[in-house]
């Protein structure tokens, strides 16, 4: 049984009226119908994930934000399910996983192709993508230790940890099916280098960037300098000290015939 959870937190009511209309379209379309529940302030996320235990369901989807699918593996955790991603708006991991927009979203939860993909965790907390750190207008030092094998130090001004990540051209950087995290620190830069790799800056292709330090790490433990905000889209997921580890292979997921991994 599907159980559908949406989550429609970042559309406004009119948005959501008319993205709703689509999405039971689709899935009327495909023959996947099953239950659809709405995260609510009452019923959450985690509320709806344990409701989905309870009712033995094979498959959630995660209808929402990027948010929402994070909130859903966590909610999740290390048990036995198979998830599926409907993005309502612009999302980097639906790009990744072959999705382009509902209707192909509901396709491809119809095909059902499963995939064992990596997971990575920052303390307690599971992601799929990227942690960001630093600032580009501040050097800073950070103190780590790597796969219990080694510990550094380096200066950085912007870092990420990435699990997964759309690359527009090939890379094997981001892949979620490689066994480990992709650790890079960029170095300080002109303001004038800046504005000439703005773009690259942006999708944080920092392995582009003269000097970056580029390293491939099962475990890293963030040490120093304490207090370092960990960010997720944007927001604080963690603060150093920290550790970020995979977990290979932990994550099924429904992925697309065009996927980028």
């Amino acid at each position: 049984m599907y159980y559908y959870i949406v989550d429609p937190e970042q559309l406004t009511q009119k948005e959501f009226e008319r993205v709703q209309s689509i999405l039971y379209s689709s899935l009327s379309e495909f023959r996947i119908s099953g239950e659809v529940v709405r995260a609510t302030g009452v019923r959450t996320i985690p509320q709806l994930v344990e409701n989905a235990f309870a009712h033995e369901a094979k498959t959630i989807v995660a209808v929402g934000s990027e948010a929402t699918l994070h909130e859903v593996i966590n909610a999740v955790g290390r048990r036995d399910m198979v998830i599926g991603f409907i993005p309502l708006v612009d999302s980097e991991i639906a790009k990744i996983l072959g999705i382009k927009d509902i209707p192909q979203a509901a396709q491809t939860i119809a095909f059902r192709r499963v995939e064992s993909i990596d997971l990575a965790m920052v303390n307690e907390y599971l992601f799929l993508t990227q942690i960001a750190l630093g600032d580009a207008e501040t050097l800073s030092e950070i103190s780590f230790r790597a796969d219990d094998r080694f510990q550094a130090r380096q200066n950085f001004t912007l870092g990420a940890i990435i699990n997964m990540r759309y690359n527009e051209s090939y890379s094997k950087i981001g892949d979620p099916t490689d066994g480990v995290l992709d650790v890079l620190l960029m170095p300080s830069i002109s303001k004038v280098t800046a504005f000439l790799k703005r773009r690259i800056l942006k999708a944080k292709y920092y392995e582009q960037i003269a000097l970056t330090s580029v390293l491939h790490v099962m475990k890293m433990e963030l040490v120093l300098p304490e207090g370092l905000p960990l960010t997720l889209n944007g927001k604080i997921v963690a603060k150093t000290p920290a550790t970020i580890e995979l977990l290979p292979k932990a994550l099924k997921m429904i992925v697309g015939k065009e996927r980028k991994f």
